[in-house]
């Protein structure tokens, strides 16, 4: 086993060694860019290179190669003062463009920073004046909201228009080349010291170390790396404590949130169900951030720690905020991975709003009840016996997208064992031609049993002869349904008979 644990691990690396490339094969041609720029703008400037060896996903790293020449452009045209001017304000006569890239959680943070004069905010705000914003509207707007409008097309702060600035043309392609690739950009500025520009991209199909936990009865997977403790919230005699908003964490208090306050899980669900037994079983706050913005994401269950693959999530609907990715178990099953960070600020403000706002019906973002959280009823179960997978799948797709909770049998001898081993469902809609026992021997089988007499089953089957549905109605089916059949007319029969 140790020898298998150990090539696998080998074959591991060297797997995402040809997906990853590392950040100094990225950054080769930049100092020679900069070099160039200085000397035929007579502009002495120094690039920093730091963390050459992170691994970056190759993919996105291609799409990413031209935003941060652009930015270490932009940083070079707008952020780095001219010599005389450094020198007046006390700065060494060379300037400094910092390039910096990290691995953290599930994502790659990549900064690009110079020591320049920084942004100036008041020119933004005559952008903005020249749009017809009125200035009451610009002093209620924080200073990164001001920022962010200079990923607006068209906006430039340059006075003239030279060989790398002035025409405009740029940061909006910039943001917009960042979230192809599902990132973020983000930047900060302070008069006088300089910019930051902040690039988060996710970590995709890469190996990460994750945490699975449990909150509300959906199971998530985190970063390990982005928790820097488990903190029980179970009192000393015993006891949970409950509705807490703040916790007191290593001398500090610290805020606490629940998912399920911000975020509605609407689509109906089994319960999370794992051979192994949950390492920690009782409430628990996973504490994560950074200096002064630490914070609590409390849990109901820790499964385990795994390394996965992730997942990217494609789909033309934006994901909600944290929601990063996914992996998928080994039994197949897949499980959203979420930035813990992203997902408590997300959490807080939304506390904050809720806090400093009255929602209407017609307004509000996050509907609520007004008293107590109501648990969701559980949902009808289905048991749909089918030799054909593709079958069973469609019809576990039907069933789940009106609200049942569905098992599933690849023919009817397990289906007959399921139940006989004590698998409550509500009704059961069963093939006729399977392998090792057909949908008459279930029929026979089942309503043999006096527990199963009022137990619905309806027979779906390809054979559409009368004499056929008259046996299955002889032997206890109380529905029978040819193929192709009409999913609606299935969906009202069903509801029809768990409801009569």
């Amino acid at each position: 086993m140790q020898e298998l644990n150990h090539t696998s691990r080998s074959l591991q690396a060297n797997v995402t060694r040809t997906q990853m490339i590392p950040f100094d094969e990225v950054v080769k041609p930049f100092p020679r860019l900069v070099r160039d720029l200085s000397l035929s703008l007579n502009k002495p400037v120094n690039l920093k290179i730091e963390g050459k060896t992170t691994l970056l996903d190759r993919a996105i790293i291609e799409t990413l190669n031209a935003p941060l020449i652009h930015l270490i452009r932009n940083a070079f045209a707008h952020g780095i003062e001219d010599k005389a001017t450094r020198l007046a304000n006390y700065k060494s006569e060379e300037g400094t463009i910092t390039l910096k890239a990290v691995n953290q959680g599930t994502q790659t943070i990549i900064t690009i920073s110079d020591d320049g004069a920084g942004i100036n905010l008041e020119q933004i705000c005559d952008y903005l004046r020249g749009m017809g914003v009125s200035n009451k509207q610009i002093r209620q707007m924080s200073e990164s909201q001001i920022l962010d409008y200079i990923f607006q097309p068209g906006f430039s702060t340059a006075n003239t228009v030279t060989q790398i600035s002035g025409r405009g043309v740029g940061m909006d392609v910039v943001r917009t080349g960042i979230q192809d690739v599902r990132g973020d950009i983000q930047v900060h500025t302070k008069a006088g010291l300089g910019t930051t520009f902040t690039l988060k991209v996710p970590y995709t199909l890469s190996i990460l170390r994750v945490m699975l936990v449990e909150r509300a009865g959906i199971v998530f997977a985190m970063p390990a790396d982005s928790v820097r403790q488990v903190f029980n919230l179970e009192s000393k005699d015993g006891s949970s404590i409950h509705n807490l908003d703040k916790i007191d964490w290593q001398e500090e208090i610290i805020p606490l949130v629940r998912l399920e306050e911000t975020f509605l899980f609407n689509r109906p669900r089994k319960p999370f169900e794992i051979d192994d037994n949950p390492i920690i079983n009782k409430p628990s706050a996973l504490i994560i951030g950074e200096v002064n913005h630490y914070g609590g994401i409390q849990i109901d269950r820790l499964w385990n720690e795994q390394e996965v693959s992730i997942r990217p999530v494609d789909s033309p609907i934006p994901l909600p905020k944290g929601f990063v990715s996914s992996i998928v178990l080994g039994d197949g099953r897949v499980v959203p991975v979420i930035d813990p960070v992203q997902v408590l600020e997300e959490c807080l403000e939304h506390t904050v709003n809720a806090e400093n706002e009255t929602y209407t019906s017609e307004t509000q973002k996050y509907p609520r009840d007004t008293g107590d959280t109501v648990i969701a009823k559980p949902a009808d179960t289905i048991l749909v016996v089918d030799d054909s997978i593709n079958v069973r799948r469609y019809l576990a797709l039907t069933l789940e997208k009106a609200g049942y909770q569905v098992e599933q049998a690849k023919d009817g001898q397990e289906a007959v064992d399921k139940l006989l081993a004590g698998l409550m469902v509500e009704a059961v809609i069963c093939d006729i031609e399977m392998p090792r026992l057909d949908g008459y021997g279930v029929l026979e089988e089942i309503k043999a049993k006096s527990q199963f007499q009022s137990l619905p089953i309806a027979m779906l089957t390809s054979r559409s002869n009368e004499k056929h549905r008259k046996l299955a109605m002889n032997l206890g089916a109380s529905a029978y349904f040819s193929k192709p059949y009409n999913e609606r007319e299935l969906l009202e029969k069903i509801s029809e008979l768990i409801h009569q």
